[in-house]
């Protein structure tokens, strides 16, 4: 599964999209379902293995890294699920991504 989050709103809503791999399915689009490919990008990224209640460091850490590195950030993040487990969310792992590029 894949999030991609847009800017904020100016009354603070957030729209996020999500996707899950379907392989070769048809999917027609109704109320609340828009097919859309995400655009290819170079990210930076990073694994964060566990809950997402502790994410924000993992995220200034990437961001951090993109900056000493000479790059900039280019667009929104975006997180793919590899694992997700709602049992044991410390069995999770997650892939965080920020679209860069070189200053």
């Amino acid at each position: 599964m894949v999030a991609l989050y847009e800017e904020p709103s100016d009354d603070g809503s957030v729209v996020l999209h999500v996707g899950f791999e379907i392989g070769e399915q048809p999917v027609v689009e109704s109320d609340g379902v828009c097919v859309a490919a995400l655009p290819s990008v170079k990210v930076a990224s990073v694994i964060h293995r566990g809950a997402l209640d502790n994410v924000v460091p993992v995220y200034e850490a990437l961001v951090g890294w993109i900056e000493d590195s000479g790059y900039m950030i280019s667009g929104r993040s975006r997180e793919l699920y590899h694992e997700w487990d709602d049992a044991n969310p410390e069995l999770s792992i997650t892939e965080l991504q920020m679209p860069i590029v070189a200053q």
